[in-house]
């Protein structure tokens, strides 16, 4: 959030000391009574220096963002689409994808507003001040103009990124994700059956570089293609959500998947106990050194789950883990001492607040004596 408030003090353009703006923006934030954060203190701040459109990053706007004023080139424009609404007026919308030097975002014009790409008065490679509320769409992260919003023609000189993302610069709500990336697991497709009853294909692909690995969702065709472990892949146009708490890569309609030729290094980053932090995905390495019995439980769907809990621990520590449904099988046979291998887990806050590791389906997780 420094950064952020740092990048709204710089439009300020010497209006005031930073120290003067420290200070003012401490002072309004005690006023709010803690009704808002620094960030948005330091936006009010802004405005009542004359600065009424703060403008932000692209990468660093989220749905919850609310209202924003961001700069950004133009990317892409999609086709008008018309519709027709439930009290049987005729609708129009329409889809800019912007872009700076810190990612892409959607931006959705409605009826009147889309007249401007008819006109031609809209398109590619215009650099656009684009004052907006944010929202959670279909693509992830999304802006509506709205009545209050607008577009503006700048002469600045926006470079928006060419070359891939590293995975570990991959955030939640981001669209027009490029990666190169070596495939660790390809999954399988899988067959289910659309609410309009048509049916469809899915697959989990899980992808490795040199720093990290996430996973990337295909479907229908896409999702059928042959993929071999340890290939590389080029992922073109995809967007990124949060789901079970862990950033995956999603295509859709516009996106490209194929085979590439790049040779992409990965090693499995194991994580100390010690460095476990709630929230993350981690893989740890140890050794067992607590034991539990599998427990059965009733789901909401009626269908019966287990989990069974055990302890792990390394030089640095030592953290609960519970193992669910099937991979609750493995502690048959188990005891302590045995090697503990878990790649692909979820850091929580369990019982009591304690911290635990979960693994799940995604999870890879190995028992092995201990070697003597």
């Amino acid at each position: 959030m420094d950064d952020e408030i740092s990048e709204i003090f710089g439009q300020l353009d010497g209006r005031l000391s930073r120290e003067e703006f420290d200070s003012r923006l401490e002072e309004k934030v005690s006023l709010m009574g803690g009704l808002c954060d620094r960030k948005t203190a330091a936006m009010l701040v802004a405005r009542e220096l004359g600065a009424s459109d703060v403008t932000v990053k692209i990468g660093r706007i989220k749905p919850e963002t609310g209202s924003v004023a961001f700069v950004g080139r133009v990317v892409t424009i999609s086709p008008i689409h018309e519709f027709k609404r439930a009290d049987g007026s005729l609708g129009r919308v329409a889809n800019l994808t912007m872009a700076d030097e810190t990612g892409t975002i959607r931006v959705t014009l409605w009826d009147e507003s889309t007249d401007l790409i008819k006109s031609g008065d809209l398109a590619v490679d215009l650099v656009l001040k684009v004052r907006g509320f944010t929202k959670e769409g279909f693509a992830g992260c999304e802006v509506n103009l709205g009545r209050n919003g607008g577009l503006e023609e700048v002469d600045l000189d926006i470079k928006p990124r060419i070359e891939p993302y590293k995975i570990s610069e991959i955030g939640r709500d981001m669209g027009e994700v490029n990666l190169v990336a070596q495939v660790l697991d390809p999954g399988e497709p899988r067959e289910f059956t659309r609410k309009d009853g048509s049916p469809g294909v899915v697959r989990s692909v899980l992808l490795g570089d040199e720093t990290g690995k996430i996973r990337l969702t295909l479907w229908n065709e896409q999702a059928k293609m042959e993929i071999k472990e340890g290939e590389s892949l080029e992922v073109i146009n995809a967007t990124s959500r949060e789901r079970y708490g862990q950033v995956e890569v999603q295509t859709g309609g516009y996106s490209i998947t194929r085979k590439s030729n790049a040779v992409v290094s990965y090693k499995e980053q194991i994580t100390s106990i010690a460095d476990l932090e709630i929230g993350s995905i981690c893989s740890i390495s140890g050794f067992v050194s607590g034991l539990g019995e599998v427990r059965e439980f009733p789901r909401d769907d009626g269908r019966v789950g287990r989990v069974a809990n055990i302890y792990v621990s390394d030089e640095t520590g030592r953290v609960r883990v519970s193992l669910w449904d099937d991979l609750a099988g493995l502690v048959e046979g188990l005891d302590l001492g045995h090697r503990a291998d878990l790649f692909d887990c979820q850091v929580k806050s369990g019982w009591n607040e304690e911290m635990e590791v979960s693994c799940g389906w995604r999870s890879q997780v190995t028992f092995a004596p201990h070697e003597q």
